[in-house]
Order: C-alpha cells, then sequence, then structure tokens
C-alpha cells in the first residue's frame, strides 16, 4: 500500500493522491487500507517515514561498504547521492515540502523532520567513511558538503532541463578538482606536521 502510494505521489503530486486509487493499485479494498491507515495524512506520514528508512538503510550499506572496501569513497558520495536525488523519494518529499495546501503544515513537518533525520544519519556514515581514508574531519566535511550540493543542485535543474549528458560530464570535472584538492590538502597537511 505504502509503495503503491509513493508511485501514485510521484506520478500525480501530493494533491493527485487519492486513497480509492492507492487501494485499487496495491490491490486491496478501500476498507483495508483505512483499516490500516486511518486517513490519508496517515497514509503520508507513512509513506515519508518509509523513503527514509529505505533510503537511510541503502545509503549506510554503501558508506559501511566504502569504508570496509578501500574504494574511493567519493565516487561512492557520488553514486549514492544521485541515486537518492534523481530518484523518486527525494521528488516525493519536495512535493509534500513545497505543498501549498494549508492543511498540510502538520506533514511539511514530519517530512522536514524525517528527511532531516535520514539525510544528516547519511551525511555522518558518509563523512566516516571519507575519515576512515584519511581525510581529516573538516576538510572531509567540507568535500562531502559541497559533492551533496552539486548532485542535489543539478537533481532540481532536471526540472528546467534534462541533459545526463552534460551532468555526467560535470561530474567527472567536479571528481578531478576534488581529487587535486584532496591531494593538495593532503599534502600541506603533511608538511604542517612535519
Amino acid at each position: 500500500m505504502i509503495e503503491a502510494a509513493v508511485k501514485l505521489v510521484r506520478a500525480n503530486g501530493l494533491r493527485g493522491l487519492r486513497t480509492v486509487e492507492v487501494a485499487e493499485l496495491a490491490g486491496v479494498s478501500r476498507g483495508a487500507l483505512l483499516h490500516h491507515f486511518k486517513s490519508k495524512h496517515d497514509l503520508l506520514v507513512a509513506v515519508i517515514r518509509h523513503v527514509n528508512e529505505v533510503s537511510l538503510v541503502e545509503s549506510a550499506r554503501r558508506a559501511h561498504l566504502a569504508q570496509n572496501s578501500g574504494n574511493d569513497p567519493i565516487e561512492g558520495i557520488i553514486k549514492d547521492a544521485q541515486d537518492f536525488y534523481f530518484g523518486d523519494y527525494f521528488f516525493i518529499e519536495l512535493a509534500i515540502a513545497m505543498s501549498a495546501d494549508s492543511d498540510s503544515r502538520i506533514l511539511k513537518r514530519e517530512t522536514y523532520r524525517n528527511s532531516r533525520t535520514s539525510r544528516f544519519s547519511v551525511e555522518a556514515a558518509w563523512l566516516e567513511a571519507l575519515m576512515s581514508s584519511g581525510v581529516p574531519k573538516q576538510l572531509a566535511s567540507d568535500i562531502l558538503s559541497l559533492t551533496l550540493s552539486v548532485v542535489r543542485g543539478y537533481s532540481v535543474r532536471t526540472l528546467i532541463e534534462k541533459d545526463p549528458e552534460q551532468f555526467s560530464r560535470l561530474l567527472k570535472v567536479w571528481r578531478d578538482i576534488v581529487r587535486q584538492h584532496l591531494q593538495t590538502a593532503m599534502a600541506n597537511d603533511q608538511k604542517n606536521r612535519g
């Protein structure tokens, strides 16, 4: 039922979500849907929790894998951010957060709180992965924040322009900039310590 609601919110936006369509898509009766979710608000809160939980689990898994595999964590951060910010879950949260419906103030707060908790946990996992590869905490934090901002910015840009080739090219440029910056900063840090 939650996945059906996710699909419908992504396809039709928050205002386009109808519980009768959720029940139909999920293959359950409207009564069964109402048994689990007393209102549309309850269903949407469950959707918010679900999308944040799923994305947090997957991102944490990826960060842990990067931390323990010796793979380039920058590459992992970019891939993970692309999957989230170009995926349905981000756009669902964005639709809810940007809703002009005055009845959704409580839902907006719930979305904000859940998203904030989830995304900060994801960032903490990636920060740990960067630091475990030898990057000092402040430098790791800066690189993580900037990288997420680049990917998130291009995600939002897809609302006005879809150019995946340009985005891929610019991500390669960003990776090169980050690697060069890391090399320089790490060399300076070692020189200062020595």
